[in-house]
């Protein structure tokens, strides 16, 4: 049975239901955020992170509205222990979405600043790092979708793996930053983006580990 469903008022049922799936809505955007922002600084394509830098708004609107619409629906309606242990849930993944966003927001404007563009190793490791931490929210989200525990821990296992591939990626960057002050200046920028990224991953398993409470 769908935790969602079976309540004595359809009506809590139908808001309930409509607040997940507009948290939903926005994670897939977060989702689009990382990639795109990822590709734009491997691609060190300005059009894809003015696109990032775009969608930035639309992010936080719903941050605003999701906002908005848990304070109403609380307002409305006096939840049972159950159904606002679930509004609260959504509250804190909201948070973590928009956190999301402000990380993608920052790759972004590494490539817009017009600052030097990644040599061809660090671009490798951050898509190598874009790809798994884009894998770990998506799977997050699909977890936090079907109210998975068992998915749910399937992230949190995988952040290790992601800070072990993002320390390893840092050693490789500041190994290569000793070649010369130009090496040096494009891997303080590179640095942010797997900064960046990893954190993407710690915001996943956040979302994550709201099915264990």
């Amino acid at each position: 049975m769908n935790p969602l469903e079976g309540h004595i008022s359809r009506a809590f049922d139908g808001a309930l239901g409509a607040l997940h799936l507009h948290v939903v809505t926005m994670g897939s955007l977060a989702v689009d955020q990382v990639r795109l922002a990822a590709r734009a600084y491997v691609d060190w394509n300005a059009a894809e992170a003015s696109t990032v830098l775009e969608r930035e708004r639309t992010i936080n609107a719903y941050d605003t509205a999701l906002d908005d619409e848990q304070l109403s629906l609380l307002a409305r309606r006096q939840p049972v222990a159950s159904d606002l242990k679930f509004v609260i849930a959504f509250s804190k993944a909201v948070a973590e979405l928009e956190r999301v966003g402000d990380e993608a927001k920052k790759i972004a404007r590494i490539v817009r600043s017009g600052r030097a563009p990644p040599d061809p190793a660090a671009s490798r490791d951050v898509a190598a790092l874009g790809q798994r931490a884009e894998s770990m929210l998506r799977q997050a989200l699909e977890a936090f979708d079907a109210i998975d525990a068992a998915a749910a821990e399937q992230v949190i296992a995988a952040d290790k793996i992601l800070d072990a591939q993002y320390d390893e990626a840092l050693e490789r960057l500041l190994v290569r930053s000793a070649d010369g002050p130009a090496h040096f200046r494009s891997a303080v920028h590179c640095a942010f983006v797997m900064k960046s990224l990893e954190r993407v991953g710690d915001h996943a398993r956040n979302i994550a580990r709201l099915l264990k409470k």
